[in-house]
C-alpha cells in the first residue's frame, strides 16, 4: 500500500480532484481554449502540474518549513499577486487587441500571422500562476499530513516521490479533459460564449490577484 506505483496512484487521484475549484490556472487555460490556442493551453497546464509536483516533493522531503518561509516574505507574496493582475491586464488589453488584428487580417487575406511565443514562456506562466496561490503551502501540508496519519502513505523519499510525480500527473491531467471538453464543444452553442471569455478571464485573472494582495496584506498586519 505505501509502494513508489502505489503512491503516485494516490497522487493522480489527488491532484485531479484538487485542481478542479476555480482558480488562475483554469480561468487562463480557458481562455486560451477557447481562443484556439490549444497547444498554449497545454503548456500553461504543464507549469501548474510542475509546480503542484515540485512543492509536494519538497513539503513531502522535509523541506516545507523553507518554503512557507520563502512565500510568506512581503516581497514574494506581493510579486506573485502582481503578477496576476498584470497578467490579467495583459489578457484584457494586449491579448484582444492582437485577436481583433488576427481576424482583420484573415479577413483581407493578409499573410500568416506572427509566430506565437515560444512554448517555455506559457509554461513559465503556468508555473507562476500556481505559485501565485498563497494557500498551495498550506494546502498541500494538510493533505500529505491527512495520508501520512491515515496510513496510506509513509514518509520514505520513494513513497514521497511517487506521490510528487503523482500530483503532476493529476494536475496535468484535469486541465487536459478541461481543454478537450472546451475543443469538443467548440461548435456548440455554448461556443460563443467560450469565445467571449477570454474578457471574463482577465477581469478573474485581476480579481485574484487583488484578492490575493488583500489577503497577503491582512496577513502583514
Amino acid at each position: 500500500m505505501n509502494t513508489f506505483p502505489f503512491t503516485i496512484v494516490i497522487g493522480i487521484v489527488v491532484g485531479f480532484l484538487c485542481a478542479i475549484p476555480p482558480g488562475p490556472l483554469n480561468v487562463t487555460i480557458i481562455g486560451k481554449a477557447s481562443s484556439r490556442k490549444r497547444r498554449e493551453a497545454y503548456r500553461v497546464a504543464v507549469g501548474g502540474g510542475l509546480v503542484d509536483m515540485l512543492i509536494c516533493g519538497a513539503i513531502g522531503l522535509g523541506f516545507g518549513w523553507a518554503l512557507e518561509t520563502l512565500v510568506t516574505k512581503r516581497w514574494v507574496k506581493a510579486s506573485l499577486a502582481l503578477f496576476l493582475v498584470l497578467y490579467g491586464l495583459k489578457v484584457l488589453i494586449l491579448d484582444r487587441k492582437k485577436e481583433r488584428e488576427a481576424l482583420s487580417a484573415a479577413e483581407r487575406g493578409d499573410g500568416p500571422a506572427k509566430q506565437a511565443p515560444k512554448g517555455r514562456l506559457h509554461v513559465l506562466v503556468g508555473f507562476l500562476q500556481g505559485a501565485s496561490n498563497p494557500t498551495l503551502i498550506v494546502n498541500w501540508t494538510f493533505i500529505i499530513s491527512f495520508l501520512v496519519a491515515h496510513r496510506l502513505m509513509r514518509t520514505t523519499m520513494p513513497a514521497q516521490a511517487g506521490f510528487a510525480v503523482g500530483i503532476g500527473l493529476g494536475v496535468f491531467g484535469w486541465f487536459a479533459v478541461l481543454i478537450e471538453l472546451l475543443e469538443r464543444f467548440r461548435d456548440h452553442p455554448i461556443g460563443a460564449w467560450l469565445r467571449k471569455s477570454t474578457v471574463y478571464a482577465g477581469i478573474l485573472l485581476i480579481l485574484f490577484g487583488a484578492y490575493f494582495a488583500l489577503r497577503s496584506f491582512v496577513v502583514w498586519e
